[in-house]
């Protein structure tokens, strides 16, 4: 075997045996080492506490936001859903008035085949009058019965009265129909009531 230039050789020393003073420090060493690691064990723990602290908070905070958000939510659904029946009544109200103002233009109608005598003009009157009829009907438009009927004043509207004990309470004439559009009173029956 080469020996290294420049290292003496050495024999391992046998331990020599220790002296009250290092065995005494070696015990103050232990129980410092248990002391530190005791207090190691309460870092841990706390800073586990504090994991779990924090852990909890983001929790909260996160219940806090889940919450928020459904709320967010139901609040833009009924947004929505009143918006949509705001806009749903406003046409149906929009429809109803242009609607209603074709109504003279029926009545006018109705008035001009009551006077023509010519067969010609009144045919083609009445195929004006056809039209119309249908252009109401689709849109839901019906007339309001009131000839002979019980006087309501949710549909018709008495501007006249005669005396007939026969019919009291009951409309004797109609002097201008009335009108519904899907079941709303769109123009009241102006009638002659009977008492």
């Amino acid at each position: 075997m080469k020996k290294n230039k420049g290292i003496p050789d050495e024999e391992p020393t046998p331990m020599e045996p220790e002296t009250e003073e290092e065995s005494a420090g070696e015990k103050l060493s232990d129980e410092n080492a248990v002391e530190a690691e005791g207090e190691n064990k309460q870092d841990i723990e706390a800073e586990g506490d504090e994991e779990m602290d924090l852990i909890k908070m983001a929790q909260e905070k996160l219940d806090e936001y889940k919450d928020a958000l459904m709320r967010v939510q139901a609040e833009f659904d009924n947004y929505r859903k009143r918006t949509a029946d705001a806009v749903s009544k406003a046409r149906a109200d929009g429809a109803d008035g242009i609607l209603e103002a074709f109504l003279p233009v029926l009545d006018a109608v109705e008035i001009a085949l009551g006077m023509i005598s010519d067969e010609a003009t009144r045919k083609g009157v009445e195929l004006i009058k056809k039209q119309f009829t249908e252009l109401f009907n689709k849109y839901g438009v019906t007339e309001i019965s009131a000839e002979g009927k019980e006087f309501d004043p949710a549909f018709h509207n008495a501007v006249m009265q005669v005396e007939d004990p026969e019919n009291a309470g009951k409309v004797v004439e109609v002097i201008r129909k009335g009108y519904l559009r899907n079941g709303k009173v769109i123009r009241y029956a102006m009638v002659k009531v009977a008492n």
